[in-house]
C-alpha cells in the first residue's frame, strides 16, 4: 500500500501541471488599456495587418484599420496622447492565457512590444487576436519592436 501511496505522488510531482486552470490574463509595463480581444486590423487584400505588429498612431489611421470588424463600435482614443500598439497571436493551447508588457528603451530608442501565450497543453491553433494595447505617445524618433513567445 505503502508503494502505491508513493508512487501516486511521484506521478504527480512528475506531471508538468495535473491540474492547469486558466490564469488570468497580464498587463505589464506602459499599457493603459488593452482592446477587446474581437478587435481585428484587417484588410481584404492583404490579410491580418497585425500578423507582425502594427503600431497606430491617428484617428483616421484607427478607423482604417478596423473598418472591416468594429467600424461603429470603437473605443474612443485621443491620439494627441496615446498610441495603439497590436501583434497577432493565435492560442496555441488550452487554458490559454495572455501576458503582454510593453517596455521603453531609451538608451536604443525603442519600444519594445512582447506577448507570451501560457498555457496548460499544446493544442492545434486557434481563436487569433490581435492584442492592441493603448500605450502613452511614442516618440516620433523611436522605433517598436515586437516580441512573440509562445
Amino acid at each position: 500500500m505503502k508503494k502505491l501511496i508513493l508512487l501516486s505522488l511521484l506521478g504527480m510531482i512528475a506531471c508538468k501541471d495535473p491540474f492547469c486552470e486558466k490564469r488570468p490574463d497580464e498587463e505589464v509595463g506602459l499599457i493603459e488599456k488593452v482592446l477587446a480581444k474581437d478587435y481585428l486590423a484587417y484588410e481584404q487584400n492583404t490579410g491580418d495587418l497585425a500578423r507582425n505588429g502594427i503600431h497606430i498612431s491617428s484617428a483616421e489611421q484607427y478607423r482604417q484599420v478596423f473598418s472591416y470588424c468594429c467600424a461603429t463600435r470603437l473605443d474612443s482614443i485621443d491620439f494627441s496622447r496615446y498610441d495603439l500598439l497590436g501583434l497577432t497571436t493565435v492560442n496555441r493551447g488550452s487554458n490559454s492565457s495572455y501576458r503582454r508588457e510593453v517596455r521603453r528603451d531609451d538608451t536604443n530608442k525603442k519600444i519594445i512590444y512582447t506577448i507570451t501565450e501560457h498555457y496548460c497543453q499544446k493544442a492545434s491553433p486557434v481563436d487569433g487576436q490581435g492584442n492592441f494595447v493603448v500605450i502613452p505617445k511614442v516618440p516620433a524618433d523611436y522605433r517598436v519592436e515586437y516580441i512573440r513567445n509562445n
